[in-house]
């Protein structure tokens, strides 16, 4: 499952799976092509297999959920497609959002860097947080910033890249954020990923309880 970037067939993923230089450009530039690329030549399936999870997690169609690091969409056109309507996207790149802008799935969508804390204002149902999280920045740490705007016992579902969680040691970390008081772990799954790279992942099902600020 462990990959080096050098061992990555896709030329735009090894770029960010590569230690250093800055990632926005790339993915302001991978826009167009991202869907077919991630879905169709990398086997991306991160979103369905989430999704599932949430419309267990989540049975009320009408939950205010945050999409948080949208991207293309992917994730919200999953919700809708499941009677979802109610459902706000934040990501940091803007070409993704204009994607996203185009499936008119989204009752809002804004620019957002989840390496921040998100406005005090929001508040959510649910979060759905799918392909963000791996070994870059955000970071475990940064979690915190979900869980923040949810409603107390309400979940986040937040998948994590398999190859970040093992390089990272993403299990020790979640377990020191916890005892940190960041957040409350529910649970822990393992799921197909990027099923072309033969690269797995973890869903992880936080929720804050109504003591915890969230680090804000």
């Amino acid at each position: 499952m462990s990959k080096t970037s050098s061992t990555v067939s896709h030329p735009r993923l090894r770029r960010v799976y590569a230690r250093e230089g800055d990632k926005h450009d790339l993915w302001d530039a991978w826009a167009d092509g991202y869907d077919a690329d991630l879905i169709g030549e990398l086997g991306y399936v991160a979103h369905e297999q989430a999704g599932e999870l949430f419309l267990n997690r989540v049975p009320e169609r009408s939950a205010r959920v945050l999409d948080a690091g949208c991207g293309t969409g992917l994730g919200g056109a999953y919700l809708a497609a499941h009677g979802y309507h109610n459902v706000h996207g934040v990501d940091y790149s803007e070409p993704m959002l204009e994607v996203a802008r185009g499936r008119g799935v989204y009752a809002s969508l804004a620019v957002h860097d989840l390496t921040r804390p998100l406005p005090r204002e929001a508040h959510y149902d649910a979060v759905l947080c799918v392909g963000v999280f791996a070994f870059f920045p955000p970071a475990v740490g940064d979690l915190r910033h979900l869980v923040a705007v949810l409603e107390p016992g309400c979940p986040a579902i937040v998948t994590v890249n398999g190859r970040g969680w093992v390089e990272k040691d993403w299990e020790r970390l979640l377990a020191e954020e916890q005892r940190a008081g960041s957040f409350v772990i529910d649970s822990v799954h393992t799921i197909a990923y990027l099923t072309r790279e033969g690269i797995d992942g973890r869903v992880l099902v936080l929720h804050r309880e109504a003591s915890t600020n969230g680090g804000v």
